[in-house]
């Protein structure tokens, strides 16, 4: 596994790679969860593993050990370990479960890159061009290192006078699908996908995700894309581009 994905996982646990079982199931406290939801708890599985690494607050470390019992790391990722889990949990924190697993895809390098070539013309979106309620949001997301102007998102706007923007009217009301990235440290970024649901199906979302993608790794960075399990459209576009799944989770 590429070292600046590894750190990327370590961080969100809270232990080593090392850490994560070769088998079986592994639960420990970690200073990384929190007492807030979707940080209470986190169940992980990486690609180079068998195992199942769950990380908690003490109060849910304790409940988990004493009830999980014999449940393999297969039946924890499978819609019966969600089930389980989630009739385990005290009710207040069961409530803020996922309803489905986190698919993280990761890109290192242009060689594994298969970019479209767009029917489209897609738009990047600089410091300028971000809404005013969005501001405070996207300068805390950029690159520590960017003092300036910067990349933030990539945009496709459609010609179709039948369609106005719904989700994306802070993009413009011709918006047909935003790719925003977003940093973690300086050598890995995410991309934050949304597309109009009338326009959902013709391409402008894999296009805008092709040119974010392209733009991060000519930044000599690492692209990862996050989708739940069962949002089987967004998955084919991290599939499509050249990303590989590395790590699965789901919180509380």
């Amino acid at each position: 596994m590429d070292n600046r994905i590894r750190k990327y996982i370590e961080s969100i646990a809270g232990f080593s790679l090392n850490l994560f079982p070769d088998e079986g199931v592994s639960i420990y406290v970690s200073d990384a969860r929190t007492d807030k939801p979707k940080n209470r708890l986190l169940i992980q599985r990486v690609i180079e593993k068998n195992g199942v690494l769950i990380t908690g607050i003490p109060r849910i470390v304790e409940v988990l050990k004493s009830k999980l019992g014999s449940m393999t790391s297969w039946e924890i990722f499978s819609p019966f370990g969600l089930q389980m889990i989630k009739r385990i949990l005290p009710s207040n924190d069961a409530m803020d479960i996922d309803g489905n697993y986190g698919f993280d895809y990761f890109l290192t390098e242009h060689a594994n890159f298969y970019p479209v070539n767009s029917q489209y013309e897609v738009t990047v979106l600089k410091k300028k061009d971000i809404p005013s309620g969005d501001y405070q949001l996207r300068m805390g997301e950029r690159r520590s290192s960017e003092t300036g102007d910067f990349t933030w998102a990539y945009t496709c706007y459609h010609n179709d006078p039948g369609v106005r923007a719904v989700r994306l009217t802070e993009y413009g009301s011709r918006c047909a699908s935003v790719a925003v990235i977003f940093w973690k440290g300086e050598e890995l970024a995410g991309l934050g996908l949304a597309t109009e649901e009338a326009l959902q199906g013709q391409g402008y979302a894999l296009s805008v995700v092709s040119a974010a993608t392209q733009w991060i790794l000519d930044q000599k960075a690492v692209a990862w894309y996050g989708a739940y399990s069962d949002n089987v459209p967004s998955l084919r576009i991290a599939r499509r581009l050249g990303f590989s799944l590395l790590h699965s989770s789901f919180s509380a």
